[in-house]
Order: C-alpha cells, then sequence, then structure tokens
C-alpha cells in the first residue's frame, strides 16, 4: 500500500469520535505524512475559512465542513501503512486534483497552520513547482 497526498481515511484521537482526515503532502525525505481534519460546520460556532469542503467534494462529506488546520498530525508513513492494515485506520477514498489543492492552499494560507507545518509545506510546495 502506497499512501499519498489527496487520500482520505477515518481515526480517533482516544477521547473524540473517529474524523475524517485528509492526507495533506507527504515528506518523501523523512517518510512522514502531514493530515489535517475535517470538521461540520456548525451555526453559530466560528471556524477557519481557509478550506470549506461541501457536498460532492468528497463522498463522505454530507453537509458543509472545514479542514482543521491547528490541530494537524504528522504520521511516519510506515506506521500509518501498519494501522491501516491492523485496522486502526479505515481508508476512504482519495480526493481529486482540485480539492487536493484547495486543501493544500488552504494549508498555507491559513492562520491556525502551525510552524512547524508550515515549513514542511512551503518546502514541499517549492519542491513542487520546480519538478
Amino acid at each position: 500500500m502506497t499512501v499519498r497526498p489527496g487520500d482520505t481515511f477515518l481515526y480517533s484521537f482516544p477521547t473524540e469520535k473517529k474524523h475524517l482526515h485528509i492526507v495533506v503532502e507527504k515528506i518523501t525525505s523523512k517518510n512522514m505524512l502531514i493530515c489535517a481534519f475535517v470538521s461540520s460546520i456548525v451555526k453559530g460556532r466560528g471556524f477557519d475559512k481557509s478550506c470549506v469542503l461541501n457536498v460532492g467534494d468528497c463522498d463522505f462529506i454530507k453537509h458543509p465542513s472545514y479542514v482543521v488546520y491547528d490541530k494537524m498530525l504528522f504520521f511516519d508513513a510506515q506506521i500509518f501503512e501498519q494501522m491501516a492494515e491492523n485496522g486502526y485506520i479505515r481508508l476512504e477514498e482519495h480526493l481529486s486534483d482540485d480539492v487536493l489543492q484547495r486543501v493544500l492552499s488552504g494549508a498555507l494560507n491559513s492562520k491556525m497552520t502551525p510552524n512547524n507545518f508550515r515549513k514542511y509545506l512551503e518546502d514541499n510546495s517549492v519542491q513542487h513547482a520546480v519538478t
């Protein structure tokens, strides 16, 4: 199994329900994945508007949602694949290129993206532009 940017999966933190997550980027030199989860937009509750996802952007999305950049995760790609094989992570669909590009742009534009993630995303976007 090869995990790549745009793959989606269900994963839960110990105290939370399962959320849809997106593999935002793969840092090949470190064999690391940068992932962010998706949350529903709830009327009256603020949210990061950097990347809103709607019905049709992903089969799993049933109502307007947003990418939560301030709680991004690093995953070792090999451990991620082991977790998927053991059922701790349930793989879902792969996002279209245009939706993935919106997610990446949102991560680079969001004021909520932590600096350590931003650095890797900026470095990788420069590498993608050069290649």
